[in-house]
């Protein structure tokens, strides 16, 4: 089902809240918790990870409880651009044995490698309405040499049985709609959805399972006592035997270990109005969904209304709402040769938590309490996974099939400066794009 946006007029400034809101399925609508209650499993966070958990646990017959300081995708998951990219950031099936060992780098590979098919399986088995399209996800090359090493890097991939290839410049540059890149990586299994479709999809199937989720409902204070947790709310409290931080960069607020160890990406996401039957025919006309490699990044999918979404790092020198639409209005001239006057209908901030290994963690914190964190960027694909390993985990009694092994939270040095570096590192990268 499509659900149409409100249209704006033309020289009418831009929506500053997400496409999304306009365009998502309606949610569950989730009630306070207004009385104290136990179960066995307290989930925190609302979004992908929370959701996935808790619809996991609860299907492995887990009396589980959910609460969240909103409403499911209220924050970094439905600011995000709905990009499902089973890719490592940083790393290839190869480079990533170097750092974590042979053993556990094949795990995490088979995890990144099979999250997008983890997802679009979850929205098959639920009749999940969000705008799912499984039409590829791609890492455009700038330049010759990142071409020459993502010809290696699909080899990588398809000696472990993945769809994934390395599409040539010419047939690259018809795909997009851009004449810069040199060529691309392929991961047929990716793709792209509507984010906050797809969170409030994967509660209405918790609630359905027997799930009990609360929505505005933040946590104010969690604590260890008697041997159970117990987290309390303007309108009640959980008592849990064990539990689930995927709050992200909330969670630092919800216990001290976890506190100065991820750092705020902040990037500025837009939508333009819908484009027109020319502008199609140039622009990803097979669909798809790109985000390259360069350190100004740039992204762009299209959604089913035609919508061409896309993405900029945030800078300290490109500030405001003005400068925000200017700048998504450059970049888009900048790379698509079809859009000589572009339209912007949506300007939103979104938020990722990223770490120095650009890997996703989960944090031993004791106690049975785990914490799901750093994204990465990679939210959807990663987060869904984890979610469903996690909750096994839990209904097992055993982690032998996490494939991210659960560590100590170490905070990042000098955090406070650190978490400057990201904005100032794509300041350097706009100078220079």
């Amino acid at each position: 089902m499509q659900h149409q946006p409100i249209s704006r007029r033309k020289g009418e400034a831009p929506s500053t809240m997400p496409l999304w809101v306009a365009t998502a399925a309606p949610g569950p609508g989730l009630a306070p918790l207004g009385a104290e209650i136990e179960a066995d499993v307290l989930v925190i966070g609302g979004g992908i990870a929370g959701m996935t958990t808790a619809l996991h646990l609860v299907e492995a017959g887990v009396d589980t409880v959910l609460l969240e300081a909103g409403q499911p995708g209220d924050q970094a998951t439905g600011w995000s651009g709905g990009l499902v990219a089973p890719d490592y950031i940083r790393h290839t099936p190869e480079t990533i044995g170097t750092v974590l060992g042979r053993h556990h780098g094949e795990m995490l590979t088979r995890m990144i490698g099979g999250s997008a098919r983890a997802v679009f399986d979850l929205i098959e088995r639920h009749a999940i309405d969000c705008d799912a399209r499984q039409d590829g996800f791609y890492t455009p090359a700038h330049s010759e040499g990142l071409a020459q090493s993502q010809r290696g890097y699909a080899e990588q991939w398809q000696s472990r049985g993945y769809d994934v290839r390395f599409v040539e410049a010419r047939e690259a540059r018809h795909m997009f709609g851009v004449e810069r890149y040199c060529g691309a990586l392929r991961f047929g299994e990716g793709g792209s959805l509507n984010p906050l479709g797809y969170v409030r999809g994967l509660a209405q199937a918790a609630l359905k399972q027997g799930a009990r989720l609360f929505g505005e409902s933040p946590v104010q204070a969690l604590r260890r006592e008697g041997g159970r947790w117990i987290a309390r709310t303007p309108g009640g409290a959980v008592s849990a035997r064990r539990v689930v931080l995927a709050a992200n960069g909330g969670n630092a607020r919800l216990h001290p270990a976890l506190r100065r160890t991820a750092l705020p990406l902040h990037v500025v996401q837009f939508a333009t109005a819908p484009l027109d039957d020319v502008q199609r025919a140039a622009i990803l006309p097979e669909g798809g969904a790109f985000t390259d490699k360069v350190s100004y990044l740039f992204t762009a999918r299209l959604d089913p209304q035609g919508h061409l979404i896309s993405a900029f790092p945030m800078s300290f020198l490109v500030r405001g709402d003005r400068a925000h639409l200017r700048e998504a209005r450059r970049r888009l001239r900048q790379h698509f040769a079809a859009l000589s006057d572009p339209r912007i209908d949506h300007v939103w901030e979104g938020l990722a938590w990223v770490n120095a290994s650009f890997l996703p963690e989960l944090y031993d914190l004791g106690d049975g309490a785990l914490a799901i964190q750093a994204d990465n960027g990679r939210g959807i694909g990663i987060n869904t996974q984890l979610g469903i390993e996690v909750a096994a985990a839990i209904a097992s009694n055993s982690r032998a099939r996490l494939s991210v092994v659960p560590r100590e939270p170490h905070p990042i040095r000098l955090h406070a400066g650190a978490a400057l570096l990201p904005k100032l590192l794509m300041t350097m990268a706009w100078l220079s794009n």
